[in-house]
């Protein structure tokens, strides 16, 4: 015990934890010891079984197992059909058989056509179109003193009053009607549709003003719409300044230089 116990190191332990460590160590020498004295016995073998083996009278005359020397049954190769015999070269194509061509008659070449003579266009005639409330808005005397001409150019080249047609006068009052319709507002009030304000203006070649408009005359006042009646006047001579420059025709520009007379009332705004 005292062997054992100097073979523990001292390492600060309790006098109890000494001792529970010297009875550990005993006990792993002791088994140590008695292991390498009593070694365990090997595991006996097992005892093997008794075979019973039966022996039969009856034995067959020819054995019933495969022959293990039987050769194989020889492969056999498809059959092929046979390959075509070749045709002798010496066998040539027929010829081919010549078609017959066909003949094409000549045709006869074209005759020139005749080179069309143009005549030069007619003059268009200068527009007609319908007066504005079923009658014309310019006076009788819109073409007053035409036929006299004082501009040259133009208006020595151009028929006189007496030459234009009704047609013609009609076609100028229409066009002036058309522009100054959207320029055109009447006054508003009681008997406003019984005024009627007329007016006077020059224009230059270029439908430009030459000069203010001027009132010529005015009729339909009642002494309801007596005090509209300025009103009325001032509103004609402005619609005439917003349509201007006026577009007409140039070659008849001595026939609507001088506007003589034109009628404001409020069909014209209608």
């Amino acid at each position: 015990m005292s062997s054992v116990a100097a073979l523990a190191p001292d390492h600060g332990l309790r006098p109890e934890e000494k001792a529970g460590l010297v009875v550990a160590i005993a006990a792993h020498v002791a088994l140590v010891a008695w292991l390498m004295l009593n070694p365990p016995a090997p595991a006996p073998l097992p005892v093997p079984e008794r075979m019973t083996v039966t022996i039969s009278d009856e034995v067959a005359e020819r054995s019933t197992s495969p022959e293990p020397k039987a050769e194989a049954a020889p492969a056999v190769a498809p059959v092929l059909a046979p390959e075509p015999a070749p045709v002798p070269s010496s066998v040539a194509s027929p010829a081919p058989v010549p078609q017959p061509v066909a003949k094409v008659a000549p045709q006869p070449l074209p005759k020139p056509a005749p080179r069309a003579i143009t005549q030069p266009a007619p003059r268009p005639a200068p527009p007609k179109a319908a007066p504005a409330g079923g009658g014309s808005r310019l006076g009788a005397d819109f073409l007053k003193g035409v036929a006299g001409g004082t501009t040259p150019g133009a208006a020595a080249k151009a028929p006189p009053a007496q030459a234009l047609g009704a047609g013609v006068k009609a076609a100028l009052s229409g066009a002036i009607t058309r522009q100054l319709k959207p320029n055109w507002v009447a006054p508003q009030g009681v008997d406003i549709d019984q005024l009627v304000t007329v007016l006077a203006w020059d224009m230059n070649p270029d439908g430009t003003l030459a000069g203010s408009p001027r009132v010529v005359g005015q009729s339909g006042i009642t002494d309801a719409n007596r005090a509209q009646a300025q009103r009325h006047a001032e509103q004609a001579i402005r619609a005439v300044r917003l349509a201007a420059p006026f577009q007409l025709p140039a070659d008849l520009y001595p026939a609507w230089r001088h506007v003589a007379s034109f009628r404001f009332d409020r069909k014209l705004s209608q």
